[in-house]
This record gives C-alpha cells, sequence and structure tokens, in this order.
C-alpha cells in the first residue's frame, strides 16, 4: 500500500505537469505555423504556376483536342523543364522555412474576445 503524497510532492507534481502541458503546447504552436505556412507557399508558386499554363499553355498545346506540332513538342520541353525547377526551387524554400521555424520558439496567441459584464443591480420586491 503507497503512502499517501505530502502537500509539496503535490504541489511539485502539479508545478511538472503545467510544464509538461506548456510544452505541448509550444510544440503545437509550432506545428501549426508550420503547416500554414507550407500550405500557404504551395498555394502561391502552384498557383503561379496554373496562371502560366492558361495563358501561355497554347504555345505547347496545353488543353489543345489536336496531337502537338513539332514546335509545340519542343515549348512543352521549356516548360516541362521550367515547371520543374519551379517546383524543386518552391519545395526547397518550404524546407528552409520550416527549418527556421524549427529554431525559434513560438506561441499561437489564440483568437480572442472580451466581452465586458456590467454588475446586475438587484432590485428589491416591495410587494411583499
Amino acid at each position: 500500500m503507497s503512502e499517501p503524497m505530502d502537500f509539496k510532492s503535490l504541489k511539485a507534481l502539479k508545478k511538472k505537469m503545467q510544464e509538461e502541458s506548456q510544452q505541448r503546447y509550444l510544440d503545437e504552436s509550432k506545428k501549426r505555423l508550420s503547416k500554414i505556412v507550407e500550405t500557404k507557399l504551395k498555394t502561391a508558386f502552384i498557383g503561379a504556376l496554373s496562371n502560366f499554363e492558361q495563358e501561355f499553355g497554347f504555345l505547347w498545346g496545353h488543353e489543345q483536342k489536336s496531337g502537338p506540332t513539332e514546335e509545340q513538342e519542343f515549348m512543352k520541353e521549356i516548360w516541362e523543364r521550367t515547371r520543374t525547377s519551379v517546383l524543386n526551387n518552391g519545395n526547397n524554400q518550404i524546407r528552409a522555412v520550416k527549418s527556421e521555424i524549427a529554431n525559434h520558439s513560438i506561441e499561437w496567441q489564440r483568437y480572442q474576445t472580451e466581452l465586458p459584464v456590467k454588475p446586475m443591480e438587484l432590485k428589491e420586491d416591495n410587494d411583499a
């Protein structure tokens, strides 16, 4: 049968649990920021590639029904190399940002709303 914990032990245990909880919160804050930044960067460079394909895709027969011409084949090779380069660069930048985030302490300042509370006036019941 174990002996009951004394007050100091309980206080130390509570402090340890609070510190562990705070550390988990900081770790989750860092992961959250990392994920958000990654999504935004991917959206930026993939969105840019999509815009180029929409505006210049005719050069390599993008969404064309018939087979590509020799000139379109040549342009498509250039486009594929460029697209690969942009994607590789974007992914390298994402890794660099994640590495940078790992070197910082980050705490998410959650959305907070303060509602004003006015004290209620108690009315006395004079009818009794």
